[in-house]
């Protein structure tokens, strides 16, 4: 969502006749699009404002503005944490843009505006500058209703809306005309979609009449919400594809009930077996987070439990991360951060041997891949993604890019497949 929302951005900046400059040091305005969902994310971008003080001390002139939710959720305290800030931008207000420019250029004020509008839901995104590929994003809602008690979300997006079902099928027709073949449905808690008597089960349906779309995916996903009419849209509607990111968090009921999360370790995976019941290749990833505030050995043994019951293809693992605000923060925490840096890289250990073990089981099988950029491998090779959401590496010329192609499998790490195409790529 944070990378849509930046296409946002520089399409509304090439409106006002600016253009992408060759590298920062030629810049006469740098926006910085913010995620505040780790405290990680959150310093790196102080430590980046700071690299930035050479170019504001040279050029005076040069406009520096914050948007994204570390803006939604310091606000003023952006101005005192840094003089080099010139505007405060959250993003639910991107709309109001141009007219900070404006105010910032004719007097050098320092605006800011965190209002909790539906901008990026109502933005006409034909207007967006999107990124090179095969692939587009859609916003079709935004903001979570949750109250997950480690959760900043519903602080920074503010509760949930939903862009209506007939804006979303004519920027997807816009798309397809434009070339793109496969599109990812966006949303905090995308499960929620609703548009009166439209959800996001027929939402998918009606996305299989759009004509020049071979694959759509949605994310993100609350396992709450995760409905039988979802899961039978997945099954029957091609275009859909047989992929989820489903976050657990946690495998002890303990854990995900002080998360708050609504839903117990058996209802969770109930869903998986429901899932892999209605799409018996479904590709599954998740979000784990490590070292909640008093969690145990016990406790942490369970995810551990969860992660063999369940072999994920991929699972985003992470230490708990304290964020102002959240009901977490009052939670007492006996362990010290050398033992959640243990848990966490045993998980991931973990983790990587089902990975491995799994993806070479498809050595020998026949892939078809959508061709999206070049290979970290180098040379000659490129890069696609199954509709499992599984990175295959194989040769091939740069004519490839953007379509599709068949690939026999034949080596597999934990994190990708290597193979050879064999037979021509077809649009």
């Amino acid at each position: 969502m944070n990378t849509h929302d930046s296409e946002k951005l520089a399409g509304i900046l090439e409106e006002l006749g600016h253009r992408s400059a060759s590298d920062v040091q030629s810049a006469d305005l740098i926006l910085l699009n913010t995620c505040s969902i780790r405290e990680k994310a959150e310093e790196k971008v102080f430590s980046h404002l700071g690299s930035l003080r050479p170019l504001k001390d040279l050029r005076p002139e040069l406009i520096i503005g914050l948007c994204g939710c570390v803006a939604q959720q310091k606000g003023e305290e952006i101005f005192r944490r840094s003089n080099l800030v010139d505007f405060v931008l959250g993003p639910r207000a991107i709309a109001s843009l141009p007219g900070i420019l404006e105010e910032v250029r004719n007097r050098r004020s320092r605006p800011i505006d965190r209002e909790r509008r539906d901008d990026s839901i109502l933005y006409d995104a034909s207007r967006a500058r999107r990124g090179p590929g095969p692939r587009a994003f859609i916003t079709v809602m935004e903001g979570c209703n949750k109250t997950c008690t480690y959760c900043i979300v519903p602080t920074t997006r503010g509760r949930e809306v939903s862009k209506p079902a007939e804006d979303v099928l004519r920027e997807a027709e816009a798309l397809a005309l434009a070339g793109y073949c496969e599109l990812e449905l966006l949303g905090q808690n995308v499960n929620a979609y609703r548009d009166g008597a439209i959800h996001l089960d027929g939402l998918l349906r009606r996305l299989q009449q759009v004509e020049g779309i071979r694959r759509v995916r949605f994310t993100t996903s609350h396992p709450a919400h995760l409905s039988e009419e979802i899961i039978r849209a997945m099954r029957d509607c091609p275009t859909v594809c047989n992929a989820l990111h489903l976050p657990a968090q946690s495998g002890s009921d303990a854990v995900l009930e002080r998360m708050r999360r609504g839903y117990t370790r058996r209802r969770y995976l109930d869903r998986v077996e429901r899932l892999r019941r209605a799409i018996p290749d479904i590709g599954l990833s998740t979000d784990i987070i490590v070292g909640y505030p008093a969690e145990t050995r016990e406790e942490f043994e369970d995810t551990l439990g969860l992660l063999k019951e369940v072999e994920f293809d991929q699972v985003y693992s992470f230490l708990y991360s304290p964020r102002p605000g959240t009901d977490a923060l009052l939670q007492s925490d006996g362990m010290d951060r050398d033992e959640k840096e243990d848990r966490l890289h045993e998980l991931q250990l973990l983790q990587q041997e089902i990975q491995r073990r799994n993806n070479l089981a498809l050595v020998g099988s026949v892939m078809e891949v959508l061709v999206d950029g070049f290979s970290r491998m180098g040379g000659s090779f490129l890069k696609g993604r199954t509709a499992t959401n599984r990175v295959v590496n194989f040769p091939g010329e740069a004519s490839a890019m953007g379509k599709f192609a068949s690939v026999r499998v034949e080596a597999a790490g934990p994190n990708s497949l290597e193979g050879r195409r064999i037979e021509p790529h077809r649009p």
